[in-house]
């Protein structure tokens, strides 16, 4: 009698050990969604501050998809030499692109350097002149989460990354655009 309840004793033990990993295991989950969310704000909201910091280039940010390496080459400096408008532009989206991929915090794996510090698969998106608003602009961050949010909006930004794309986007106004 003594050993049937010894076994019933670890077979209730084992389910409660099981069922506590599974806790931990959609806790770290959450905690990785919650800080790529965290992330992806930050983004956006540095990329809407670079639009707002060069008005004269507000129509080259227009159209913009950037995300996995997409801007192959590094533009001029703007901070060490003197660039137009369009050329700040292309600065502030290449440099948002490599804050996207994560360039700025990278690991050694079996030989290659890994880009580790930003979002999983991202892509940025930027919308001048939005909803027909001469002025407005959304900047809008996709990436791949871990589950299928079923989303099936107009918004398109990283739309191959299918169901389980995670959006943030948001709006603003900038003045002196024209």
């Amino acid at each position: 009698m003594a050993l049937i309840e010894i076994l019933i004793s670890l077979l209730i033990l084992s389910v409660g050990v099981i069922g506590l990993s599974n806790v931990q295991i959609n806790a770290k989950r959450v905690a990785q969604e919650a800080l790529q969310r965290t992330k992806a704000a930050s983004l956006a909201s540095d990329m809407l501050e670079r639009i707002r910091a060069n008005p004269k280039g507000f129509a080259n940010y227009n159209g913009a998809e950037v995300g996995r390496s997409s801007a192959a080459t590094e533009p001029a400096d703007c901070r060490l030499v003197a660039c137009a408008p369009e050329d700040v532009a292309t600065r502030d989206l290449w440099e948002w692109e490599q804050a996207l991929d994560g360039a700025d915090e990278t690991r050694m794996a079996d030989d290659q350097t890994r880009q580790v510090g930003g979002l999983y698969l991202p892509y940025g998106c930027v919308v001048t002149d939005f909803g027909g608003q001469a002025g407005r602009v959304q900047v809008t961050i996709a990436w791949e989460g871990f589950r299928d949010l079923g989303y099936t909006g107009a918004n398109t930004c990283g739309a191959i990354l299918g169901l389980k794309r995670q959006l943030l986007s948001f709006e603003s106004f900038v003045a002196g655009t024209r």
